[in-house]
């Protein structure tokens, strides 16, 4: 995901949603008014986000927004590498935006679907583990867990095995 510093950057003299604009746009994607109010949607909420919570956000900005258009964005964004998507098991896809200096890790209950951050630097300790290990290249710049968290663990919840 983009971190404050990526957004808030003093030497740029354009929001966030701008900043997201300007790097689709070198990628060769267009940016239409919807695209545009999307963008500054995803940019300012942050966080590990669904469709929905973009769309419910987004169209009191630009009323007559289709979710579809948020779909296609959303794919557009991830096919551009600016947003990484993952699975919660049950829950509904979710995508975070990609900080192109920094890995990002994902652990998700598959109980209360929660999600938690995992620091960057383990991230990149366990891509060098398994390559080292078994020669496959990691993409380590994401990478989503699923288990059970302690709090459900301690509620009696079932245990991943």
């Amino acid at each position: 995901m983009f971190n404050a510093k990526y957004c808030n950057n003093q030497d740029l003299q354009m929001s966030c949603g701008e900043r997201l604009a300007e790097e689709i746009r070198k990628k060769g994607f267009r940016v239409t008014p919807q695209r545009g109010v999307i963008l500054e949607t995803i940019a300012h909420m942050g966080g590990h986000l669904s469709v929905l919570e973009v769309f419910s956000e987004a169209r009191d900005r630009l009323p007559g927004l289709n979710i579809t258009t948020i779909y296609r964005t959303i794919e557009t964004l991830h096919q551009a590498g600016m947003v990484d998507l993952f699975y919660s098991g049950s829950g509904p896809t979710r995508f975070a935006l990609r900080d192109p200096d920094a890995p990002h890790g994902h652990l998700v209950c598959g109980e209360c679907e929660h999600v938690f951050d995992v620091d960057e630097s383990l991230i990149a300790r366990l891509a060098e583990e398994v390559e080292r290990k078994t020669g496959f290249s990691i993409d380590s710049h994401h990478l989503t867990l699923l288990g059970v968290c302690n709090d459900c663990l301690s509620k009696g919840k079932r245990r991943i095995s």
